[in-house]
């Protein structure tokens, strides 16, 4: 087992010079995998090896849960003190007590970084992401309430602030949570840049750059250069559906629709043949929106609510049917692939 475990941070610790993991999954992966050896060893002997583990498990549990009621608490007391207090603050009273939880959940999660155990991990990120909304948050007030910026200038040095924390976290922690607040910064940015003053763009051309967006984070997931794959293709594919959706609400309607036709029909296309449950279940969602907007659009009241009702339920059918169609011929193609192997 000791032979297993050496052969294993080997080609962790090559995956890692790749750039596959992280050096925090590293860590996570090689506690857990000694803690499956130690179990086994346990059980092998007849030892209650496992009885440690196990309070080592709760411990962390626990740990994690009273680490998410302690922030709530912390929250809801932020959000009483601002409600009855925070108008009678001085601009540098709301700045300190801004910045006053921002480095509260930063030491927090300075603290923990380096543990290994997945629940603190995720309570680790959680604390991270609150930090990135901390530094927000205080950056707002500094530029608004006590340099007297206008609007647009603190929106645009809040998005800039978000982006330059959530960037490191994210590289720090390639996990989920820190990737969406990554995505939700960037957007943030994007969209302080799109309300510029000398700019007066159309619903359409407003929301078209969110779009393309989310279809570079899905390319950059499925290009494997965002961790988690399916968090990067999930959020990008759902930001692109929605901001189509937002950008059909102008007089470019019906480009808007087909955009968005085009990629709900990509992701089904893309679940057909590279696989991904997500990639479908969104890809059938945004059709099932899509498609009955887009004909009406296109043709009105000509063929009338029945027929938009029954051209989507025949969609859907030759959808589910073609599915079932692809994943019976890879089964086969797999099947007949290992018989010439063997």
């Amino acid at each position: 087992m000791i032979d297993r475990i050496d052969a294993l941070l080997e080609r962790l610790a090559d995956w890692e010079r790749r750039g596959l993991i992280s050096a925090h999954q590293v860590a996570a992966i090689a506690a857990y995998e000694r803690g499956r050896v130690d179990a086994d060893v346990g059980r092998a002997t007849g030892r209650d090896a496992t009885g440690r583990g196990a309070a080592r498990r709760d411990r962390t549990t626990a740990a994690e849960a009273i680490g998410y009621v302690g922030a709530a608490l912390v929250l809801g007391a932020v959000g009483l003190f601002v409600g009855e207090f925070w108008d009678g603050l001085t601009a540098g009273g709301q700045l300190a007590l801004a910045l006053l939880v921002t480095l509260s959940l930063g030491a927090a999660a300075a603290v923990l970084r380096g543990a290994a155990s997945p629940a603190i991990g995720r309570l680790t990120s959680v604390l991270s992401v609150g930090v990135v909304a901390g530094l927000a948050w205080s950056t707002s007030i500094a530029t608004g309430a006590m340099l007297g910026w206008h609007r647009d200038d603190v929106s645009l040095t809040v998005g800039l602030v978000a982006v330059a924390a959530a960037l490191p976290l994210y590289l720090a922690r390639r996990r989920a949570l820190p990737q969406l607040t990554l995505l939700v910064a960037g957007l943030t940015l994007l969209a302080a840049l799109l309300d510029r003053p000398d700019l007066s763009l159309d619903t359409f051309w407003h929301a078209l750059p969110f779009a393309v967006v989310g279809a570079v984070w899905v390319l950059l997931g499925e290009g494997g250069y965002l961790a988690p794959r399916t968090a990067a293709t999930s959020s990008g594919s759902v930001l692109a559906l929605l901001s189509l959706q937002v950008a059909s609400f102008d007089d470019a309607r019906a480009l808007a629709l087909v955009l968005a036709l085009m990629v709900a029909g990509g992701l089904v296309a893309a679940a057909v043949t590279i696989g991904g449950l997500h990639h479908l279940g969104i890809g059938a969602a945004g059709l099932f929106v899509i498609v009955p907007q887009l004909v009406f659009e296109l043709f009105g009241d000509a063929i009338g609510a029945p027929a938009t009702l029954l051209l989507v339920g025949v969609l859907l059918v030759l959808l589910a049917v073609g599915l079932g169609r692809a994943k019976r011929e890879v089964a086969a193609s797999e099947v007949a692939g290992s018989g010439g192997v063997a």
